[in-house]
């Protein structure tokens, strides 16, 4: 169901939807206890002993800018990383982990993505792990989040989606009736931005040449996965056919 505030943030300001989430999120967490101690109950599931935590948005340290901190006092425990579409930079998750490090304490690095999106981030997280040389190994399941791992340096790297996030916090919400209509406007922002992630192309992208460029360099590179693929053993495409080629459908050849 769309809101106003889903609307308008749409129609006005689609390109900072997570900025928006994300202020959105820290508000209902701010301005509820009920919402705060479901919060707290996700990230508990991860880190029995944390504390109770205070959250603030946007803060930099140094060469990062996790989207939202959790602090206790003045100890900053957790970053909390909300994506939608958008990639990864460069320093997620290794720079946001060792960055969490230098305080010393048992820490948590949250990310909160689609539901849809869950297992192909998830992946690229392991593999930016195993890159930076970081072991991990994998916690015990806990209500809310999807997949968790304890890195050798005593920090968890977790990821959720909004959609579970936003279910615990509406049960913890239920007796409070203006944060039910705060997380209300929040999901309808979440649910909007999900049936939007692949906007169809406009007629000046249709008719610009790089287009067909990078659809001819896409299935190149479906292609040599595929081939390295079969050279690996991990696919048998034996008694399959191809029945288009991208090359031919591009260029009409």
């Amino acid at each position: 169901m769309q809101t106003v505030f889903s609307h308008i943030v749409q129609k006005r300001f689609s390109r900072l939807n997570e900025d928006v989430a994300t202020d959105a999120l820290a508000f209902i967490l701010q301005a509820s206890n009920s919402a705060r101690n479901g919060m707290m109950k996700l990230l508990r599931g991860l880190l029995v002993d944390l504390p109770d935590l205070h959250f603030r948005t946007q803060q930099a340290e140094g060469n990062i800018r996790p989207d939202m901190w959790g602090f206790h006092q003045t100890d900053p425990l957790v970053f909390v990383e909300n994506k939608f579409w958008a990639g990864l930079t460069d320093n997620q998750p290794v720079a946001y982990l060792k960055q969490l490090a230098t305080y010393g304490q048992s820490s948590v690095l949250l990310m909160i993505v689609p539901e849809a999106r869950e297992h192909i981030l998830w992946r690229e997280l392991q593999r930016r792990l195993k890159e930076a040389a970081i072991v991990v190994s994998k916690c015990d399941k806990t209500s809310g989040i999807t997949y968790s791992v304890k890195t050798e340096i005593g920090l968890i790297l977790a990821l959720t989606s909004w959609a579970k996030l936003l279910a615990i916090l509406e049960l913890e919400i239920s007796d409070d009736p203006s944060a039910r209509s705060d997380l209300l406007q929040l999901r309808a922002l979440c649910d909007v931005a999900d049936s939007q992630a692949f906007i169809p192309f406009s007629s000046e992208e249709i008719s610009d040449h790089r287009t067909s460029a990078l659809v001819l360099q896409l299935s190149a590179l479906v292609q040599a996965a595929t081939d390295l693929a079969v050279s690996e053993g991990i696919m048998n495409i034996n008694r399959l056919m191809p029945q288009a080629s991208w090359d031919h459908i591009v260029t009409g050849k």
